[in-house]
């Protein structure tokens, strides 16, 4: 913003153009009217030397005259005063005065007064006087030579005298020609090349100021301050354009980067890719580094599956062979960083964790705290949309699992009900007396009771349902009530990644460890139960049940053991194979693998 406008003091100049030229001006008229007055008084001098030229000129045709009328009557004694012109002729007898020719002048008028005329009216004959005059004529061409030669050197003084002045003047003239182009055109050339610069935006030439200050200095200063100012606030809107536009250009960046985390954030890319390209991209509107998102499983903290990029190789639980979002690199960052965490969690259900490098001191602006915490929302709604179909796959094949449980305990169940009624009627008649009728009521009556147990338990399995948080919640439960059933903690541990079993096997293998678990419990007599789960560098997922109890003591091919029958029946669902291992009184291992997206050989079971 301009600043207000504050009067300053008038600054003063001791070096005027306008005095300068009016001083020049004035010299050069001094001069001209000094060469002037002298040209003036030469000629007027030349004009009085010839008048008296003249005069002197009738003095000797006057002289002649007289000397033809001797001898002179009474009435001609007036033509004897022949000065009578000249003597009143004051300016013209100045002149004499400036020749030195006064004294001489003078001396002809006494020599006329006192010998020459007087030896005239004295004369009889012209030879009487001729000498005299003769001689009186000699001294006035004598006397006009000398005015002559006076009027001639004063017309040679002047002369000189003007081509001095004529000089001076040229002199004045280049004087005030160099002094018109260094103090008047080049300063106003100077000027206008300022006004030209400006119109074009360049506000970088300056006008050259000198001391001491004249005019054009002073407008030149005007000049350079309204440049400076001008350059100033015309880089200031610069800046604040460039700003603005660098804003306009953030702001599209952050627009295009959320429109098209959009898009990502629902492709069907595992959700770790999905996340860690995301995040990388971030780095680049953002002065974070190095990524890293913990996904929960359930709502154990200590549970969860961390990703990251900038790896040297792709992560061992990585699901997609195509997928390279782990290795991508990182931005270069500081080499000091403070670590930042944000929570996905929404309605106090936590989804997973999102860590950052910051660099020490740094402090994210409002506009990439905003952008942040609005990707984190995305983030978590994703995660939250990915929980949700999830559990809408488990909800219709739980919907569907308990229609057939319904529909086997409506039917087989209640005729399986009356039928053991019914046997129960039978025996408890008198009239039996075949003892292999006996029999072979009670082993039907004990089939008949073995299968409805079975199919009770069926109908159970059926009605299972897996923890809204998924598998691993659902195990813990599982594994939560076989420790109070067995009196004592049973030895788990889970290595599997985030989701890696989906919801259509996680109801076959929870059902797998439940049937195990089941046996140990009802048969094993173990004071020592394992349960593991793992994968490998293949991908394969094996879980394995261990416990130190009696062993198997039966052949396990024999299918009148139903729950094993029922176990490896689900593990051909899950294209696996089952391998039991049992020693007795050391206790029996009960080995599964498979792999969630392609079939596995079927092993035989060992013996």
């Amino acid at each position: 913003m301009m600043s207000a406008y504050t009067p300053k003091r008038k600054i003063g100049h001791t070096a005027s153009i306008i005095n300068r030229l009016t001083l020049l001006l004035f010299f050069l008229g001094m001069i001209a009217l000094v060469a002037l007055s002298f040209s003036i008084q030469v000629a007027n001098d030349a004009k009085g030397g010839a008048y008296m030229v003249n005069q002197l000129g009738l003095l000797r045709m006057k002289n002649y005259q007289l000397l033809t009328m001797i001898p002179l009557n009474e009435k001609d004694y007036v033509r004897l005063n022949i000065f009578s012109d000249i003597a009143s002729s004051q300016p013209h007898l100045m002149l004499l005065q400036r020749y030195d020719l006064m004294n001489e002048f003078n001396q002809l008028q006494l020599d006329w007064n006192t010998h020459i005329a007087i030896k005239i009216q004295q004369a009889k004959k012209l030879n009487e006087i001729k000498t005299d005059i003769e001689n009186y004529v000699t001294r006035i061409n004598h006397l006009v030579h000398k005015i002559d030669q006076k009027t001639e050197s004063k017309i040679y003084y002047i002369s000189q005298l003007q081509q001095l002045f004529i000089a001076i003047i040229v002199c004045f003239l280049i004087v005030q020609i160099y002094y018109l182009r260094y103090y008047l055109l080049a300063p106003w050339q100077k000027l206008l090349d300022m006004a030209e610069a400006i119109t074009n935006h360049n506000f970088k030439e300056r006008f050259n100021i000198r001391t001491p200050k004249n005019e054009f200095d002073l407008l030149g200063l005007a000049f350079n301050r309204m440049s400076e100012q001008i350059e100033s606030q015309y880089l200031l809107l610069e800046q604040q354009v460039a700003e603005k536009t660098a804003r306009l250009q953030q702001t599209n960046k952050i627009v295009s980067f959320q429109y098209q985390a959009t898009k990502q954030l629902h492709t069907s890319e595992p959700l770790c890719a999905r996340f860690l390209k995301i995040l990388r991209q971030l780095e680049e509107l953002v002065p974070l580094t190095h990524f890293q998102i913990r996904f929960y499983e359930s709502d154990d903290p200590e549970h969860y599956q961390q990703a990251s990029y900038d790896n040297e190789q792709k992560l061992p639980y990585c699901q997609s062979p195509k997928c390279n979002a782990c290795l991508i690199s990182s931005k270069h960052g500081s080499e000091k960083n403070l670590q930042r965490h944000w929570y996905l969690q929404e309605n106090g259900e936590k989804y997973g964790i999102l860590f950052a490098l910051q660099p020490t001191g740094l402090i994210l602006t409002d506009e990439q705290e905003s952008l942040i915490m609005g990707l984190i929302e995305q983030m978590t709604t994703a995660m939250k949309l990915e929980r949700k179909i999830e559990q809408q796959k488990q909800y219709l094949l739980m919907k569907e699992r308990s229609a057939m449980a319904r529909e086997l305990h409506d039917s087989i169940a209640q005729s399986l009900s009356c039928l053991k009624i019914h046997l129960s009627c039978l025996q408890m008649q008198s009239d039996l007396t075949s003892q292999s009728s006996i029999d072979l009521l009670a082993t039907m009556r004990k089939e008949i009771n073995l299968t409805y147990s079975q199919l009770r338990e069926l109908i159970t399995s059926f009605r299972l349902r897996l923890n809204r948080t998924g598998f691993y919640a659902s195990l813990i439960e599982l594994i939560e009530e076989f420790n109070q059933k067995l009196q004592f903690n049973i030895q788990f541990e889970y290595q599997l990644p985030l989701n890696i079993i989906n919801s259509k096997y996680a109801f076959h293998l929870l059902q797998i460890i439940r049937e195990g678990l089941n046996n140990i419990y009802k048969h094993a007599k173990a004071t020592q139960v394992a349960v593991n789960l793992k994968m490998n560098d293949d991908q394969i997922v094996s879980v394995c049940i261990e416990d130190n109890g009696i062993g198997l003591q039966n052949n396990i091919k024999q299918d009148n053991r139903y729950g094993l029958i029922i176990m490896r029946d689900r593990v051909e669902i899950l294209n696996g194979n089952l391998s039991i291992n049992s020693k007795p009184h050391v206790g029996t291992q009960i080995m599964v693998a498979f792999k969630a997206n392609k079939t596995i050989p079927l092993k035989k079971i060992d013996e």
